[in-house]
C-alpha cells in the first residue's frame, strides 16, 4: 500500500512511525532547538513529524500565531535531507495552505475536512491527508452502539465528500480511534474489530498513548483507565496488535519507545533464523540503547 504526496510516494507495507510535537504558542523554539527534536525523532524511528500548536489548549490558537510558528518549524528542516517527513496538525484552511507552501507534505485534520473551506483547500494543495474520526461523538454504555459501524458510516461519508472534491483517494489515510472520553469497553471493541476497516483499501492511522486531561482523577475507574493508556507497556503492547490489524501509522510523542518494539518485532518476523534473528534485534537495541545514553548524559 503506497500513500501518495504531490511529487512522489511512500511505501507502507510496514507500520511507520509519525512523532508528534505541539508546539507551545506562548514559547518559542529556536531554528536549533526544532533541528534537535526533529534529529532526536528521526534517530529514534520516525519517518514524519507531526507539528501542531497549543493542541491541547481550551481555545483553539489565532490562525496567524499558528501559521507563524507552524511555518517556521517546517521551514526549519528544509536543509537537513535526513528529517523526518513534516505533516500539520490543523482544521484551519488557512494555515493548511501556509503550512504545506513552507513544506510540510501531510496535513492530519482533527475535523476531517468538515471546516468551512477546508474540503476544496485540500483539493488545491493536492498533498496527502489524514482523517481523524469525529472526537466529539461518544457512545454510552449499554445503548447497544456498534462503534465500528458509526466510524465506518463516518468515513464512508468523508471518503465521498473527498472523491467529489477530486481528492484522490491514494492521497487518504484514516484514523478511526475514537474519543478519550468513551469508556475503555468501547475503545477495546472499537481496536478490536481495525481490521474491517482495512476494507476501505487506505492506510490506518492511530495515535499512541491518547491525550489525557490535566484533571483526569486516577482515583475513579474511569480516571484510572484513561492513566492505564498512558503505561508505556501498554502502549507498545497495544501498537503491535493494532500493526497486524492493519494500522500503517502511528502517530506518538513516544517514539523511541514504539520503535523499538515495532522494530524488534519486525526483526522476529523477516527470518526464522536465531542467529539473524539475534543480530537483527541486537543491532537495533544498541542503537537505540546508544541514542538514549546520549541524550541522558547531555
Amino acid at each position: 500500500m503506497d500513500l501518495h504526496f504531490k511529487d512522489s510516494y511512500l511505501d507502507l507495507s510496514h507500520t511507520e512511525i509519525m512523532g508528534t510535537l505541539d508546539l507551545d504558542p506562548t514559547v518559542h523554539l529556536s531554528t536549533a532547538e526544532i533541528v534537535a527534536a526533529a534529529s532526536d525523532f528521526a534517530e529514534s524511528g520516525a519517518t514524519f513529524i507531526e507539528f501542531s500548536v497549543g493542541k491541547f489548549l481550551p481555545k483553539p490558537v489565532a490562525d496567524e500565531i499558528a501559521i507563524n510558528i507552524l511555518c517556521d518549524a517546517i521551514s526549519a528542516l528544509k536543509s537537513e535531507p535526513e528529517l523526518p517527513i513534516p505533516a500539520v496538525y490543523t482544521s484551519s484552511p488557512a494555515v493548511m495552505k501556509a503550512a504545506v507552501d513552507a513544506g510540510a507534505r501531510i496535513i492530519v485534520d482533527p475535523l476531517a475536512l468538515r471546516a468551512p473551506g477546508a474540503l476544496e483547500m485540500a483539493a488545491r494543495l493536492d498533498c496527502a491527508l489524514c482523517l481523524l474520526y469525529d472526537q466529539t461523538v461518544l457512545f454510552a454504555e449499554n445503548d447497544g452502539t456498534d462503534p465500528c459501524g458509526t466510524v465506518s458510516e463516518f468515513f464512508y461519508e468523508r471518503i465521498d465528500a473527498c472523491l467529489n472534491a477530486k481528492i484522490e483517494r491514494r492521497r487518504l489515510i484514516l484514523d478511526p480511534m475514537i474519543s478519550i472520553n468513551t469508556s475503555m469497553e468501547y475503545r477495546l471493541k472499537m481496536m478490536g474489530r481495525f481490521k474491517s476497516l482495512t476494507s476501505f483499501g487506505l492506510p490506518l492511522s492511530c495515535e499512541l498513548p491518547r491525550a489525557v486531561a490535566d484533571n483526569n482523577d486516577a482515583n475513579t475507574v474511569e480516571g484510572l483507565n484513561r492513566n492505564l493508556t498512558q503505561e508505556p507497556s501498554i502502549v507498545t503492547a497495544v501498537s503491535l496488535f493494532l500493526e497486524q490489524q492493519g494500522v500503517r501509522l502511528i502517530r506518538t510523542k513516544s517514539v523511541y519507545d514504539l520503535a523499538l518494539g515495532l522494530d524488534t518485532w519486525h526483526a522476529l518476523n523477516r527470518s526464522a533464523r536465531p542467529f539473524k534473528l539475534t543480530r537483527a534485534i541486537g543491532k537495533t537495541i544498541r542503537r537505540l540503547a546508544k541514542k538514549k545514553a546520549k541524550s541522558t548524559a547531555q
